[in-house]
């Protein structure tokens, strides 16, 4: 699979609303996600710089440094670069808990298993 392979290598995890929809129940969803948000740690950049063809740069404050996006139709592709050596470190920052999941090339992780999987979350101060 090319995307574990870039997960694995990159040390990139893919999150937001994709990372939400493996980890709840199906019978509890009547939604798809129509993106993919892959975050990459900045020295990792490199390697997929070759994918790259345009930018879009982000406010000083974030940990985010850019993010290269693609479409087709209603099916999105982001890839998130971070500031930081962790691909991991802006979902922490999300706007609400139930988006503060990830999944590795290897493992699922979420941050508020007893929120998220009954559907409930706070949000982020």
């Amino acid at each position: 699979n090319i995307l574990l392979h870039i997960l694995h290598m990159c040390d990139a995890v893919v999150s937001g609303s994709t990372a939400l929809h493996v980890l709840l129940p199906e019978n509890t969803m009547d939604w798809t996600p129509t993106d993919l948000d892959i975050y990459v740690p900045k020295h990792c950049y490199p390697h997929l710089r070759i994918l790259t063809h345009q930018t879009t740069p982000i406010y000083s404050q974030s940990t985010i440094t850019f993010i290269v996006a693609w479409g087709k139709g209603n099916c999105h592709i982001d890839v998130v670069v971070t500031n930081t050596e962790v691909a991991v470190s802006p979902i922490f920052q999300f706007h609400s808990t139930a988006v503060m999941n990830f999944i590795t090339a290897d493992h699922i992780f979420c941050a508020y298993p007893a929120l998220t999987l009954h559907g409930l979350s706070i949000v982020n101060p």
